[in-house]
């Protein structure tokens, strides 16, 4: 139900910085909004940490780093699913 994970990076600056340390917990995906930071599964960049964008009506949604220059563009991430979902960030803490 609950996963701690440690930010490694900075493309989630300020929010976020490298050495952080994030507490998700599994969020039914109808309470997804964009602006929540999330956990999920790419398959290709591993897990990450990341911002919504945007949920789509298919229930798909996209992700944003928000450190621009340090971020992968959300083009290349593309688009995420409900299975990828491992949880919402709701708390986290520095090192």
């Amino acid at each position: 139900m609950f996963k701690i994970m440690r930010v490694t990076g900075s493309s989630m600056l300020p929010s976020l910085s490298d050495g952080d340390f994030v507490c998700a917990m599994r969020w039914p995906f109808r309470w997804l909004r964009s602006g929540q930071i999330v956990v999920v599964k790419s398959s290709t960049y591993g897990v990450i940490i990341k911002r919504v964008d945007h949920v789509n009506t298919d229930g798909t949604f996209t992700l944003t780093g928000d450190n621009k220059a340090h971020s992968v563009s959300q083009g290349a991430m593309g688009k995420f699913t409900r299975a990828q979902l491992l949880g919402k960030v709701i708390y986290h803490t520095s090192e």
